[in-house]
């Protein structure tokens, strides 16, 4: 059953990843967490550009993500992720295991499992994140209007994850992962 969930969330993400309407103009580029973060669907009317309401279903980011970067450990309380890379490689790190993801591959992250990833290749990097049930881009935008930087603001910013979009960030983790599981991208 969890197999069959992944494969058709999969499957709804490449298919709403390629049937998105072209834009109008520009999305607001959010960024103060080291990437930029573009809205392309969105529970929120006022980040939308060119997208239709979802209904608080579904949130879908899409993220530049420079050179060696990434988010810090963390862990999700209300939602889950689904990844697409655009471009780029991946080490995604979740539940011990290490997984490494190139173009066309999708990683799922569960909430309540402690998380991260990193662009481990030389250029910035790109992904679909898919996030349901939405709420999760808000905090994106809350973060870019308090204009924080990183990593000077982190514990402003990792404060106000934990109590108003309940999300732990924890930078100290150890995953305890050895060798990246190299995905391969959906056909």
């Amino acid at each position: 059953m969890k197999g069959q969930i992944l494969t058709y969330s999969i499957a709804l993400a490449m298919w709403v990843g390629t049937a998105l309407p072209q834009k109008q103009s520009a999305p607001t580029r959010l960024g103060r967490l080291g990437f930029s973060t573009d809205v392309l669907l969105s529970c929120n009317p006022q980040l939308l550009q060119s997208a239709t309401d979802t209904g608080g279903t579904l949130a879908l980011l899409d993220l530049l993500i420079p050179a060696n970067s990434g988010p810090p450990p963390h862990i999700h309380t209300r939602e889950d992720e689904l990844y697409v890379i655009k471009r780029g490689t991946f080490q995604f790190f979740m539940d011990g295991i290490c997984r490494q993801a190139g173009p066309g591959a999708a990683f799922y992250m569960p909430k309540g499992h402690m998380h991260m990833f990193k662009n481990v290749a030389k250029e910035t990097g790109e992904q679909l994140l898919f996030i349901y049930p939405a709420g999760l881009e808000q905090f994106f935008r809350e973060v870019h209007d308090l204009d924080f930087k990183m990593p000077q603001d982190f514990n402003k910013m990792n404060e106000l994850s934990n109590r108003k979009y309940g999300i732990n960030h924890e930078p100290g983790h150890d995953f305890h992962a050895g060798p990246c599981e190299i995905i391969n991208a959906v056909k």
